[in-house]
């Protein structure tokens, strides 16, 4: 990992679904979010350097499930310590108005 970050991530305490924005299956679930990126945990392995076109679980829509569509790089990923899990740090791409106005929900 030869690009760390420089912002600070707010870890969430209800962890957002993540689907994926093809097959619209589950993706995997953000574990943590700044206004550049996000970590995301998944039963699958992720793609470094890959990018991925996903919605995000908007909670702000208490009376029905809504997403956010939004493009994001995998900058890396790793099988987390527990095994059979793997968390992957990924960077927004174009973030979308509705999109940051979520970000600044979680700041």
């Amino acid at each position: 990992m030869d690009d760390q970050r420089t912002e600070q991530r707010t870890h969430l305490i209800y962890y957002l679904r993540v689907f994926d924005r093809q097959t619209h299956t589950l993706f995997g679930h953000v574990v943590d979010i700044s206004p550049k990126g996000m970590l995301i945990t998944s039963d699958k392995p992720m793609s470094a350097k890959s990018q991925y076109q996903l919605e995000l679980e908007d909670v702000t829509m208490i009376d029905h499930l809504a997403t956010i569509d939004m493009n994001a790089e995998c900058r890396w990923c790793q099988e987390d310590d527990t095994g059979g899990l793997y968390d992957g740090g990924f960077r927004f791409i174009e973030p979308s108005d509705r999109l940051n106005s979520l970000l600044t929900h979680y700041q």
